[in-house]
């Protein structure tokens, strides 16, 4: 199957897809992880700019830069799904939020989707993370903040549209996930549903 972990910048995606790996091969499962962006390909290195070095993107470059990525893993995505548990640590769900808040009609982006045969996963959970614990626990990482992670009122618009695309499940099935509990309470709470 293939699966996203997606959520808010301090929501914990990159934890919970590593944490939720160990937990499925602990119990006998191939599992393995994706993440995105992929900065070390050529089209990652023009978005790592953007985020990191302040450099300037219409909504329609981010949208087609992001979504490169997915429409190039598609035959990869498609392989692997079918012999082991393949988890993203975010995904074409992401560009939903963002670059539909950067002004990308969501529509479009679902047809966009559809015409180019991006992987649709078996199931997309969202960690569901009050924005003030999503800002705090990115403020406590000993890392470089991109400038999505800076925007406090960003995150706060990326947490109200993430519930908006839950509640109207747009484009994949979405599992709300309390986010705001402990990371291994997170992970079993993610691996029981998953086994549903």
């Amino acid at each position: 199957m293939f699966i996203v972990i997606e959520g808010i910048d301090g929501a914990g995606c990159e934890t919970q897809g590593k944490n939720l790996v160990k937990m499925l091969e602990d119990n006998g499962k191939k599992a393995s992880l994706i993440k995105y962006p992929d900065y070390e390909r050529n089209v990652g290195k023009v978005i790592r700019e953007f985020l990191y070095d302040n450099k300037d993107l219409t909504p329609e470059q981010q949208f087609l830069l992001y979504t490169m990525q997915f429409i190039m893993d598609a035959k990869m995505i498609a392989d692997r799904r079918k012999d082991e548990i393949l988890i993203a640590d975010r995904y074409f769900t992401t560009t939903l939020c963002y670059q539909t808040l950067e002004g990308i009609d969501e529509k479009m982006a679902q047809e966009f989707a559809n015409n180019f045969k991006i992987e649709v996963p078996d199931a997309v959970y969202y960690l569901n993370v009050d924005p003030d614990i999503a800002i705090k626990r990115k403020g406590g990482e000993d890392k470089e903040k991109n400038r999505r992670e800076k925007d406090f009122e960003f995150i706060r618009k990326t947490h109200a549209k993430y519930n908006d695309l839950v509640k109207r499940q747009v484009w994949a099935k979405w599992v709300n996930i309390d986010g705001n509990k402990g990371i291994e309470e997170i992970t079993k709470d993610i691996y029981n549903k998953l086994l549903i």
